[in-house]
Order: C-alpha cells, then sequence, then structure tokens
C-alpha cells in the first residue's frame, strides 16, 4: 500500500524537493497549476526534475474553478473550459502520470442539471480523443451534493455510456461522507472502474479536507475496504497535515490508519475516546516506542 499526497503549489527548487524527501514524501498529485503555468517544455522540465530526485508524480488534477467547468450553459465559456481542459490532458502525458482527475461540474441548479449533463457528454467525448492519443486515463472524480455526478448511479450511466477504460473514477471518500449514500456501498458499486483515490476527512456536512482520522469518518471500515480490494496504485492524501504538523507525522499517522493502529483509546464520564496531546493537538497513536503524538516528530 503507497501513498502520495496532494501538492497545489508547483514548487520544484531545490529547497522544495529536499523538503518533501526529507518528510518522507516520493510520491504526489500535481495540481492543475502544475499543468497549466508553464508550457510543455516547462512542464517536462519540472517532471523530470521530480522524477530525477526519486519523487513520481501518480496523477495530476486537471483544472476544476468556476471557469474550468465544461458543463457550464454559455457556449463560449464552455468551448474555453474544454480548451483549458485539453490542454491539461496533454501535459499530464508528460508528467508520467497514468490519469488526470476531471470534476464532471461544479455546483449547480436543479433545473439546469439534463442540459448540463449533455454539456459533460459532449466535453468528455472530446477529452477522451486526447487521453487515446496520449494513454492518459480520465478519473471522472464522484462529487459533493449539488453537482453532476454526486450519486454512484449518475457516474455508473456515465462510464457505461462511454464503455471505455480510458474513462474510469477518481473516488473521493470526502465528497462521498458528505453525500446520501453509505461510502462502503458507493466504493463497492464502482470499485472494478476506480483508478485513484482521494483521502481525506470532514464532520460529514462540508467539504472541509481535514487529515484523517481527524474528521467523523469510520477509517477502521473504510481502510478494510479499501484494503481488500488489492487496489494497486497509491492512494492521494487530499489535505494538508492535521494542525500544521510536518507532512511525515501526515503520512505516519495514515499509515497507522491502514495497518488497523488506530488512536490509543481512554474512558471519560463513561465513553471510549481518543487520547489527545494538549500540546500539539494530535491523537496519541502507538508506535514501537511507546505512544506518540506529533510533538516529539
Amino acid at each position: 500500500m503507497e501513498l502520495g499526497v496532494c501538492r497545489w503549489r508547483p514548487d520544484v527548487t531545490t529547497e522544495a524537493i529536499e523538503l518533501l524527501l526529507g518528510q518522507g514524501v516520493d510520491i504526489i498529485e500535481a495540481p492543475p497549476s502544475f499543468l497549466l503555468d508553464f508550457d510543455d517544455a516547462g512542464v517536462q522540465t519540472n517532471s523530470e526534475r521530480l522524477h530525477s530526485a526519486g519523487i513520481r508524480i501518480n496523477v495530476c488534477h486537471g483544472p476544476f474553478s468556476h471557469d474550468d467547468d465544461i458543463s457550464v450553459i454559455d457556449p463560449d465559456a464552455r468551448a474555453a473550459a474544454l480548451e483549458k481542459q485539453v490542454v491539461a490532458l496533454r501535459r499530464t502525458a508528460l508528467t508520467g502520470a497514468h490519469c488526470m482527475v476531471v470534476h464532471p461540474s461544479g455546483p449547480i441548479a436543479a433545473s439546469e442539471a439534463p442540459e448540463r449533463l449533455d454539456n459533460l457528454r459532449a466535453g468528455l467525448e472530446v477529452m477522451l480523443k486526447t487521453a487515446e492519443q496520449t494513454g492518459v486515463k480520465l478519473g471522472l472524480e464522484n462529487m459533493l451534493p449539488d453537482h453532476l455526478c454526486s450519486r454512484t448511479s449518475d457516474v455508473r450511466a456515465m462510464l457505461d455510456e462511454f464503455d471505455t477504460p480510458l474513462l474510469s473514477v477518481c473516488f473521493d471518500v470526502g465528497h462521498a461522507n458528505v453525500g446520501p449514500e453509505d461510502i462502503i456501498e458507493a466504493i463497492t458499486a464502482l470499485e472494478d472502474r476506480i483508478i485513484a483515490f482521494h483521502l481525506h476527512d470532514n464532520d460529514g456536512t462540508r467539504d472541509i479536507h481535514v487529515q484523517p482520522p481527524y474528521g467523523s469518518m469510520d477509517w477502521p471500515m473504510l481502510t478494510n475496504k479499501l484494503l481488500s480490494m488489492n487496489f494497486e496504485r497509491p492512494f492521494s492524501i487530499e489535505c494538508d497535515p492535521w494542525n500544521q504538523a510536518p507532512l511525515s507525522v501526515l503520512l505516519r499517522e495514515v499509515r497507522s490508519i491502514f495497518a488497523g493502529e488506530m488512536p490509543l483509546e481512554t474512558q471519560f464520564n463513561g465513553r471510549t475516546v481518543w487520547s489527545l496531546c494538549p500540546t500539539c493537538r494530535h491523537y496519541f497513536f502507538q508506535s514501537d516506542q511507546g505512544p506518540t503524538c506529533a510533538c516529539g516528530a
């Protein structure tokens, strides 16, 4: 089981690369700015700098701002967004990443859904031609409520309609936790087409991207499901470390969860709770040296 981190600032200076390596990062998910702030030569050079240092780009995230939505009603805005997505997809091939994550839409009004869905289909049809040329797959992301593809049935319908291995799924567990469906059932419904995962936590009501396990998700149940899939690619952790800790702590704590080593439990007013360090505000996890938090990391 491999873990990567999402980095939203495309810093490839020697200092930045050494900092990542020093914190145990050897796999990243590259942001849209990595693909769009540089020309083809720049993207290739930056990718080679990372690769030569020992950092692999597993996935790239396609553009997802309001201006990048290929489902929008306005035809000029839609054409501009699609052009940007195609450029990003073509440059993803230069990074060595196996897929580019695609947001089906931004927030939509229910009355717009049929037209926006047609626009999404048309946009994906164009993007799949570039995917075929480059060999880079599209990872259609399950979305939050009030977005296209917020339900697994909608995602599955889109996959079945195109019926190509070039269109698969990036499953975002945080989005699923906010949505109306059971997260394990949602993963099961799509697992034959999932090629990337976004891991992060929240309170079940908002997409706030906090570090596992500092939200409301049932991580023992979720990691059991993920491990049972024998997923062969890295999982992308799509959040910053809890309470501004180093990335090394983020990776260590998430690895502990996957190993079945949840935070240490204690009893409080008749309830079982996790033990929290009053200094660093991180949970205590068991280690070979005994209970440890972020303070000594």
